[in-house]
Order: C-alpha cells, then sequence, then structure tokens
C-alpha cells in the first residue's frame, strides 16, 4: 500500500536505468518510523523484476547482527543457487581459492572463520560475482533497516557503495535516524558511498484520502479524512493499521467513525511500537517511559528526573525520539499516539511499572502538582505507601468532590483504605467520607460503608456526628439498623450535645413510617417552644421535620402550620449543615398549605449553598425539592423537565409527595418511570401510590378492582398517618371511578368526607380538588354550581394547573345551558394551561359540534361507544361484538377519558361535540 511516495519511486527507476549503462550507485531511504520506506522497498522490486533486472533483498533485524555475513547471505543466496553453469565458472574463475567455497553452490554453509583472514579477498569477490551476473542485466541489491546489518555485511556493502562505477549495479538502502546503529562507522561508510538520499515524509491530504479509499474501497468524507491525518500524525503506516482496524469492525469511513479512529488502539498498532521501543538505548526507553507515566505532568526537567538522565542526555534522547517519530518535542514532550502508552506498559513490566507510578506520584507530591494527578499514580499501586500517600488520596477526595467528580472521589478513597489497618480509628473515618460520596448514586453501599464505619469510631459523640453528617438517602436505604444506632446514642448517658441530638430526632422522625410516630411529632411540635428551636441549626432541622409531619398528618391547622413555618424560614441560615434537609421539609410544608411560593428565595439560597459546598446528596435533595416546589405552583412542563434533565450528581431524589403530584397530570408516562426511584422505592407510601397508579392510569383492571385499589391506596396512607388530603386525593378518584359505576350515593360519601377534611386542614388547593370533584360526580346545576365554588376556591391557589382543570371542567358542563360563557371558558383554560406547560385537549371556542367525532377514538371504542350511547348494556354489547365484558368496561372507560364525560347519560352528547382526548 503506497501513496505519496512517487518521486522517489522515479527516482530509483532513473538509477535502475542507468545502471543498464554501467552507471551503478547506490540510493539511501530514510525517514521516521513508519513513514513507509519498506513499502517503497517493496514497490521498486515489483517495478525493477517487471524490467527484467535481477533483484537481491535482505531484510537486517537486530536478532540477526551476532552472525557474520548475515545480510550479504540474505542477498547471493538465491543469486548463486541460480547460476548458470557459464556464470558460475566465471565467478570462480576470478576469485582465490581459498574465497571459492563462499560462491560455490553450497557456500551459503561455510564457516566465517575461514574467511576472517582474507576480508579484503571477500569484498573483492561479492563485487566479482555483482559484475559477472550484471552482464546480461542490471542488478538491484535492497537493503532494509540498514543500520542493523551484521558488521561482515556492512564492510562489504561500503566496500561496494565506493565501487559501483562500470557495474550495471543499484544499490536501495534503507536507514532509520536518530538510533546510535545509524551513525556508526560501518554504516556512515555506506551511507557516504550514496548517490543520493531519499527522504520519505508524512503523507499529504491527498495521500490520506487515497489510503482510505484503498482500505475501505470508497471515498471517506471530509471529516473522516482530517480526523485520520490527525490520528496517524500523517504517518503511513500508523495510518494503515487504525484504518484496517476500523474496517474490520465493520465501520465505514463516515463522520460518524471519525471519533472512533481518533480514539482507536489497535493492537497490531501497539505491537510494532512495542518492537520499535525494544530496539532503542536504554536510555532512550527510560524517557519514553517517564515521558509515558508522567502524563499531562511531563516537562523536560521532571522527565529526566524520572528518567535518571541529565540535561544533555535529554536533549539528546529528545532530539534521536523525534527523529523517529515517536514524540513531539514542542511546546512541551508527548508521545505521538496513545497506542504508544500501552507500548511502553507492555515494554517496562509489572514490577517496573509499579516503581515508576511511584516514582512519579512521590516525585510529583514533593513539587506541589494537583492531588489528583498523584492519585492517578496510586491507584495503580497496590502495595501500601505510607502517610504520604494518604494525605495526597485525601486532597484529591476534596478536589474530586468540588468538581462534582463523585466516581473519582469514591475510586481514591477506596485505594486510601487499602493503606489504613482494619481496626484503624481513621478507617472508620475514610468510610464515612466514602459512605457521603456515594451516597448520591448507590445508597444502599453507602449505608453499609456507614454501619461499617460505626464501630470504629472511638466514641458515642463521634458515632453521632458521623450519623449526621452522612445524608439521609443513607439511612432510608437501611433503616432498621441505622436507627437503632441513632437511638441508641439518644439515650441520658450517651454523651451525645444537644445538637447532635436534635439532628437524629430530625432523622427519626423524617423517615417514621407508622401514625403514631407522625401524630407524636405533631404533637411534639405544639409542645416544643419554637423559639428556642430557631436558635441553632440542630433545632432548625428538627423543627422544619415536625412542621413537615403536622403538615402531612393534619395535626394542626394550615394557618397555624404556615405561620411557623414562615417564622422558621426567617431563621434559616446557609451556613447550617443540614440546610438541604431542613429546606427540603419546608418545602413539603409549604406546597401541602398551598403556599410553594413562600419558600422560593429559601431554596435558592439554599441550592446555591450545596452547589458551593459541591454535596451531590444535598444538591439531588434541593432539585426534588425545587421540582415539587414548580409543580405544586401548576409549572408542569418546567418542573418535569427539571426531572428529566441529567445532572452530574446523579438522579433527582423522587420522593412521595413528587410522585402524588405527578400522579394528577394528563401524562401518566412520567410517573411510571419515576416511581420506583432509588431512595424511596421501599417506603410504604410508594407501595400506596403504585396502587394509584394502576387505578387512575390506563389499567386492563375493571373498575371495581381500580376502587378497590384507591381505597388501598388510602387505607396505606392512613396507616403512615399521611392522613391530609392535599396528600393525594384518593377519595375524589375513587369516587369519579364510583360515578361511573353508578353508584353515586358511595361516590359522594367520599367525597363529602375529602372535603370536610379539606376544609379542617385549610388549604385552598385541596379544598378546591375536593369542590371539583363533587362537580363532576353531581348532577345538573348542582354539579355546575360545585364547580363554580371550585373555581372560585382555586382562582385563588397558587397551581395554576388546578385552575386550568377546573375551568376546562365548568366549560364542559355549561356547553349546552351557556355556551357563550363555556367558550369563553374553554379559551381560558387553554391559555391557563399553556403557561404550566400543558396542551388541553378537547376544548372548543365555540359549542358547535365537530364534523368527525370519531377521530378522537379507536374504531374498536368508537364501535362500543355507539352501541352504548343506544341504551345497550355492557353484557349486550359483549355478545353483539363477541368480547369480554372487561373489554367492553375498558373500552368505555377509554371514552369516557378521551370525551371528557362522567358516564353513558350523556355520552350520545358527547359523541357529537367532543371527539379529541380529554383529561
Amino acid at each position: 500500500m503506497l501513496a505519496d511516495r512517487d518521486p522517489q519511486t522515479t527516482r530509483v527507476m532513473h538509477a535502475i536505468a542507468e545502471a543498464a549503462a554501467k552507471r551503478g550507485s547506490l540510493l539511501l531511504l530514510t525517514g521516521p518510523c513508519g513513514s513507509g520506506t519498506t513499502s517503497l522497498l517493496q514497490a521498486v522490486r515489483d517495478l525493477a523484476t517487471s524490467q527484467g533486472a535481477a533483484v537481491l533483498g535482505a531484510v537486517a533485524a537486530t536478532a540477526e547482527r551476532d552472525f557474520p555475513f548475515g545480510v550479504l547471505r540474505q542477498l547471493y543466496e538465491p543469486l548463486i543457487a541460480g547460476l548458470a553453469d557459464d556464470d558460475r565458472a566465471a565467478v570462480v574463475a576470478g576469485v582465490a581459492d581459498f574465497v571459492r567455497p563462499v560462491f560455490a553452490a553450497d557456500g551459503c554453509n561455510a564457516d566465517a572463520e575461514s574467511l576472517a583472514p582474507v576480508p579484503h579477498a571477500v569484498l573483492h569477490g561479492t563485487r566479482h560475482l555483482l559484475s559477472v551476473v550484471g552482464r546480461h542485466r542490471p542488478v538491484v541489491l535492497l537493503v532494509d533497516d540498514l543500520q542493523w546489518a551484521d558488521v561482515e555485511s556492512l564492510r562489504c556493502l561500503g566496500y561496494l557503495a565506493h565501487r559501483l562505477a562500470g557495474l550495471r549495479v543499484v544499490i536501495v538502502a534503507s536507514l532509520r535516524p536518530g538510533l546510535p546503529e545509524s551513525a556508526s562507522d560501518l554504516v556512515r561508510a555506506v551511507v557516504d558511498g550514496a548517490a543520493e538520499v531519499l527522504h520519505t515524509g508524512p503523507l499529504s491530504d491527498g495521500g490520506v484520502r487515497a489510503m482510505i479509499r484503498v482500505v475501505f474501497g470508497e471515498d471517506g468524507t471530509e471529516r473522516f479524512a482530517v480526523a485520520g491525518a490527525a490520528a496517524s500524525r500523517r504517518t503511513p503506516l500508523v495510518l494503515r493499521m487504525l484504518l484496517s482496524d476500523l474496517a474490520q469492525s465493520g465501520l465505514r469511513p463516515d463522520d460518524d467513525a471519525a471519533e472512533h479512529l481518533l480514539s482507536a488502539r489497535p493492537r497490531a498498532l501497539r505491537s510494532w511500537y512495542a518492537s520499535l521501543l525494544r530496539a532503542l538505548p536504554s536510555g532512550a526507553l527510560a524517557y519514553t517511559a517517564a515521558l509515558s507515566f508522567l502524563g499531562d505532568a511531563a516537562d523536560a526537567p521532571l522527565i529526566g528526573e524520572i528518567a535518571g538522565l541529565d540535561h544533555v542526555e535529554c536533549v539528546l534522547v529528545t532530539r534521536t525520539l523525534q527523529v523517529l517519530g515517536l514524540i513531539v518535542a514542542e511546546p512541551t514532550p508527548r508521545l505521538t499516539h496513545p497506542a504508544l502508552h500501552d507500548a511502553v506498559r507492555e515494554t517496562v513490566g509489572v514490577a517496573e511499572a509499579e516503581r515508576l507510578h511511584i516514582e512519579v506520584a512521590q516525585t510529583l507530591h514533593r513539587l506541589g502538582h494537583p492531588a489528583e494527578q498523584v492519585a492517578a499514580h496510586l491507584l495503580a499501586v497496590p502495595s501500601p505507601q505510607g502517610a504520604w500517600a494518604m494525605d495526597a488520596l485525601r486532597d484529591a477526595v476534596r478536589a474530586a468532590t468540588r468538581r462534582g467528580a463523585t466516581a473519582d472521589a469514591a475510586r481514591y478513597l477506596r485505594r486510601a483504605l487499602l493503606d489504613t489497618p482494619v481496626h484503624a480509628e481513621q478507617r472508620g473515618g475514610l468510610l464515612m467520607e466514602l459512605a457521603v460520596v456515594v451516597s448520591a448514586t448507590d445508597p444502599e453501599v453507602a449505608s453499609r460503608h456507614l454501619l461499617q464505619a460505626l464501630p470504629l469510631l472511638p466514641d458515642e459523640p463521634g458515632r453521632a456526628e458521623a450519623l449526621v453528617e452522612v445524608p439521609v438517602v443513607c439511612w432510608r436505604a437501611a433503616p432498621e439498623e441505622i436507627t437503632d444506632a441513632a437511638r441508641s446514642l439518644l439515650t441520658d448517658t450517651s454523651g451525645v450535645d444537644v445538637e447532635h441530638r436534635m439532628r437524629l430526632e430530625a432523622r427519626l422522625v423524617l423517615l417514621a413510617e407508622d401514625r403514631r410516630a407522625v401524630v407524636d411529632a405533631a404533637r411534639r411540635l405544639g409542645e416544643e417552644d419554637h423559639a428556642r428551636l430557631r436558635a441553632t441549626p440542630g433545632g432548625r432541622e428538627l423543627m422544619a421535620v415536625l412542621l413537615r409531619a403536622a403538615a402531612l398528618s393534619a395535626g394542626m391547622s394550615c394557618a397555624d402550620v404556615v405561620a411557623a413555618a414562615s417564622d422558621l424560614l426567617e431563621a434559616v441560615s446557609p451556613e447550617d449543615p443540614g440546610i438541604a434537609d431542613t429546606v427540603a421539609a419546608l418545602v413539603e410544608t409549604f406546597v401541602l398549605a398551598d403556599r410553594p411560593d413562600a419558600v422560593d428565595s429559601v431554596l435558592d439560597m439554599a441550592a446555591h449553598e450545596v452547589h458551593r459546598r459541591a454535596d451531590p446528596s444535598a444538591i439531588a435533595t434541593l432539585e426534588s425539592a425545587a421540582a415539587l416546589m414548580l409543580l405544586a405552583q401548576g409549572l408542569v412542563g418546567t418542573s418535569l423537565e427539571l426531572l428529566s434533565e441529567e445532572h452530574s450528581c446523579g438522579p433527582v431524589d423522587v420522593g412521595p409527595l413528587l410522585v402524588a403530584g405527578i400522579l394528577t397530570l394528563p401524562d401518566l408516562e412520567q410517573t411510571r418511570r419515576l416511581l420506583p426511584g432509588p431512595v424511596w422505592s421501599e417506603h410504604p407510601v410508594m407501595t400506596a401510590f403504585r396502587q394509584a397508579l394502576r387505578a387512575v392510569g390506563e389499567s386492563d383492571d375493571s373498575l371495581a378492582t381500580r376502587v378497590q385499589r384507591l381505597l388501598d391506596c388510602g387505607r396505606c396512607l392512613d396507616r403512615v398517618g399521611w392522613t391530609n388530603p392535599a396528600v393525594f386525593p384518593w377519595r375524589s378518584h375513587a369516587a369519579e371511578l364510583l360515578h361511573l359505576l353508578g353508584d353515586q350515593t358511595a361516590a359522594l360519601e367520599l367525597l363529602h368526607t375529602e372535603l370536610a377534611a379539606a376544609v379542617r386542614w385549610g388549604g385552598r388547593q385541596a379544598i378546591g380538588r375536593a369542590q371539583r370533584s363533587v362537580g363532576l360526580v353531581e348532577p345538573g346545576a348542582a354539579g355546575v354550581h360545585a364547580t363554580r365554588e371550585a373555581l372560585d376556591t382555586l382562582s385563588r391557589s397558587e397551581n395554576r394547573w388546578e385552575l386550568a382543570r377546573t375551568e376546562a371542567q365548568l366549560s364542559f358542563l355549561l356547553r349546552d345551558c351557556a355556551p357563550s360563557e363555556s367558550a369563553r371558558l374553554a379559551a381560558r383554560a387553554r391559555a391557563t394551561a399553556e403557561t404550566c406547560g400543558v396542551r388541553l385537549q378537547g376544548l372548543q371556542d365555540a359549542p358547535v359540534p365537530l364534523e368527525r367525532p370519531q377521530d378522537g377514538l379507536t374504531p374498536a371504542e368508537l364501535r362500543v361507544a355507539t352501541l352504548a350511547a343506544t341504551g345497550l348494556t355492557n353484557q349486550t354489547i359483549a355478545e353483539q361484538l363477541d368480547v369480554s365484558s372487561r373489554a367492553v368496561e375498558k373500552h368505555l372507560t377509554s371514552v369516557y377519558r378521551k370525551l371528557g364525560v362522567s358516564g353513558r347519560a350523556v355520552l350520545r352528547d358527547a359523541l357529537g361535540t367532543w371527539a379529541e382526548p380529554h383529561r
């Protein structure tokens, strides 16, 4: 595979033509490693043979340098064996008797020692042989890697190089510059006889494209060609190996493959580089290894220190490696290809690699280089390295945490644990740090580290501090073991200070999963001195979770909770160690009270602080709180965008209240994705909401089964004390399904219970949602009146999405009796929903029947809806369509949802006016 070598090939062929006129010459090919001298020699062989020249070839190798006349015999063996009788007689007649065995048919097996006393006769014999063979045609000698030829062969070639006049002989030899062997006296004697030195340089753009075409059988894109030139530094052999590796992987030379080309490290290329490195002098190999292990930290003084070379030696080695094409020297030395790093590791061996990692790490640490550069080398060293390594790894942990690289910080801590005795107190601190670092991405692993750390800590105050330092997610992942440890520290004799006690109590209240604990927390809030709690960080954290418990259980009125929470907001400080948990609890409290805007500024302050601290778990906690606050304001689109974004700290911690809010949205697919969250998945409330999701979403269950699922959801919420209807309106959802089943009495009983509970709590959103459901279930004017009450209530709520839903419902109820008002409400509902990031479907500006109402339904749904509108029962419809009653029920449920109707009593009218999905 030859590209961009036409000038060199032309010059060699010209020399062969001149040799036919007995003007022999020596041409030297030289260039960096991989620049194509070997391929060029092969091309010369093919061209010369095609023109009738006798071509003799030899490849010198370091492994064969101790074999006398090794290269010369490679050249002459096939020539001597193929001589005709008259040519052999002419050869023998022209040399002395004691030289003849060298040129006999079996002369290649002659003992080299017999030739040593008469080197000049042998030299003369080599020229005489060529003169005889060249009587009929030109002779071309091709020698690859001249610098590694044996001494005897070099003497013969040097003799010939200066005595080619009058011979039909051309010698073409390749030489790698920069190697010590290339500068030896014997090689120089050959080079001095060269008529011309031909350089093989980097490929041109056209040469790169030509090689791409040869390898792939098609032209590459411009981006791919640019990537190929950059990745190979236009070195032919490197480019060929990179391209061949991609072609074997089935890739095409397009833009997508360009990135693969830039990162490819083929095994064949690594092996080739390794062979080059093994041929380097020890100083050059040490320099290359130092450069590779230092990486981005490499500079000339450091490389010399690691390689054990002085300044002069470094300059000479740098020049050699640059000529060979293995390094780029400016602005700082670096290897030319990533595969060279792999080759260095392969060449130096495991023990030497470990020694280099240690030496580089110590040097960088001593000189004050970034801690993560030091840690990167320590990660590759399995043996303990002492206190300096521990200091460097702890510094690296802090640096990685500041930039949000929790995975790197965890690796550094795990490496530090290798240097720490199993029962050491210091090990407990490292395990605590590790628990904090991994808590955002793997809470279960973090909780295990926490439990391992606690027995290693020296005393109760130290364990208490550890428990409150780790994020709450660690507690949730292993609630029994960790909460038991916390309770044991709250005894009077433990010696834990008041601040840590209050923070431990706050965690226990936050994790409470039974009704008694939640109710007791709300009762305790009424007994506590609020001013005392607001005075300290631990007290503020405890008060925040007590207020949350009071809101969840409706143990206090909404007004009282808001008043106490507002006072606490003014006392919250960004310096509070538990700022994220405190603010997140306050967000949930104000959301339940329908006052999410009240906590907006404090949430921003807390978010800024936890980002400054680079605390990934706290960031995730506040991201969840922000999404909940946006959802409670009705900003559905913005909230869901926040939940779907990729965050450096990992996935957002989606808690139960956030799931409850999403369950009220028109598209429940988001809830299905978020429901099995990593932290809350085993919480009893999540079990309740899984039941609710199957009830309010698309389901194969019957309406009666779905009602039971919602009742189970309510019982579960009651068992954990989350009795506030603002948490999730399960009664309203169940009542609407009961209404579809025709059980009006049971539906209204549930709704009146929910409305009464909402009124006792006092939150406008909870009251308005219950009133709207009453309006959907109550027939005629009573339903319109209840919906108007809901509209009035929700117009004073923060949640604009609930307002849009209520406007849409009232528009639907007024479509016949007040068409003008219905149209105005429909327009308002659409506009309100758009501000929420939701598009309402099924609303019209005026109550004019649509031409094709069936466009909103599937064919099966349309058939079932048409039959139901005529008054047929589900069983009769099932018999007529030869389907199950459950299938009929499922289709009707879907029809009711899409058309926005409450039952078959209004289905006939709806089929004439509503055709698009409406929720």
